[in-house]
């Protein structure tokens, strides 16, 4: 079975052959341990491609963050430790470390709020190059079988994150939530319409929102909020990304115990990564809402500590409880990290490779 249709299977609630698997490094550092490289390719889509079939992985996945595809690198540090420091097409900067791994917004362009007015972001025919290139990287995944997800981030960490600062945009929520939502609609009006045009040129399988919300205790801010200000926005890009005619996934890391039924009820497809470190009981979410959307993850971003006997009865107890009637993809929380022994390291790979079989039977691993 070609990794496109495990992953639809899945999403619709079937039991394809294998539980559909994404997994990935924590940070650069950890890749450049654990990954074997070849230096013959001739490109970034030469390695993606590499480090998929590596992994076992069934789906790949783009950026399509718009203030990203249009960015200035302003300072580059170049070599194993080197930084770059970039201005974003909208006017953030922001710092970026490669090992350690480290990102840091280190200017936000609305100040005040007479900022928001000067900033003119680039027209959908300024994206032309970056959307040919993009294209023809979904060309390449596409023909070698796999699923591909286009990702930006939704409307808290596009507005925080391009805009206004996460300190400034919280006090917003709080002080001034009218001045709030017309940063988010600004940011995310602009992004609506270059996925919908990225849709139609590159045709990914797949939009996921990446809109991490909180800590592992709490959300960032009341449930009222997000209903208010972020879930007529999921809603409306659930809505409109289907009518396109791709599947809706949510990214979404933090205690979302409170939101997480009308995340479901905002029409997503898939919702991750159901990190059991914030509180997230797959069991209990599997149960209410396995009917209506695919599970994405459960496995913890702490699972680089967990020795031999730890990985194991994790991931079989993950597989066990997601995995039967479909809807169900399986991957770590926030990736294996670089400190992760390696012998362990191996044990998780390959543990993952072989226990996902279907039918649930054949989850069993012997040590």
């Amino acid at each position: 079975m070609l990794s496109v249709e495990r992953v639809i299977r899945a999403l619709d609630h079937e039991e394809p052959d294998r539980v559909p698997s994404y997994e990935s490094f924590g940070q650069a550092e950890a890749a450049d341990l654990f990954f074997p490289h070849d230096k013959r390719w001739d490109s970034s889509r030469e390695r993606v491609l590499a480090e998929t079939r590596w992994w076992g992985r069934d789906l790949v996945g783009v950026g399509i963050n718009a203030p990203n595809m249009k960015s200035e690198v302003i300072v580059s540090e170049t070599g194993r430790r080197g930084f770059n420091i970039v201005r974003e097409a909208w006017g953030s900067i922001t710092y970026s470390r490669r090992i350690p791994g480290f990102h840091k917004v280190i200017h936000s362009p609305v100040r005040w709020p007479e900022d928001l007015d000067r900033i003119d972001p680039p027209g959908l025919d300024r994206y032309e190059s970056e959307i040919e290139s993009l294209a023809r990287d979904v060309e390449a995944y596409r023909e070698a079988g796999y699923f591909v997800e286009a990702f930006h981030n939704g409307p808290f960490v596009m507005t925080w994150h391009w805009l206004r600062g996460m300190k400034g945009f919280l006090m917003d929520l709080t002080r001034d939530r009218g001045f709030a939502k017309k940063m988010v609609d600004f940011a995310m009006n602009q992004q609506i319409e270059l996925t919908k045009a990225i849709i139609d040129e590159c045709r990914p399988h797949a939009v996921r929102l990446g809109n991490d919300m909180g800590t592992n205790e709490s959300l960032f801010f009341p449930p009222r909020v997000y209903m208010e200000i972020f879930n007529p926005w999921e809603r409306r890009l659930a809505r409109e990304y289907h009518r396109s005619g791709v599947f809706v996934f949510h990214h979404c890391h933090g205690n979302i115990n409170l939101i997480l039924k009308d995340m479901v009820a905002a029409g997503v497809d898939a919702i991750d990564p159901m990190d059991p470190d914030d509180g997230i009981d797959l069991a209990e979410v599997k149960e209410k809402y396995g009917d209506r959307i695919t599970l994405r993850g459960g496995v913890s971003k702490f699972i680089g500590t967990y020795d031999r006997e730890g990985i194991r009865d994790h991931v079989l107890d993950r597989l066990g409880i997601a995995s039967p009637g479909g809807g169900y993809i399986i991957q770590s929380a926030g990736g294996l990290p670089h400190d992760m022994p390696r012998e362990y390291f191996d044990f998780y790979r390959d543990i993952i490779r072989k226990s996902r079989r279907y039918p649930p039977r054949a989850l069993d691993y012997t040590r």
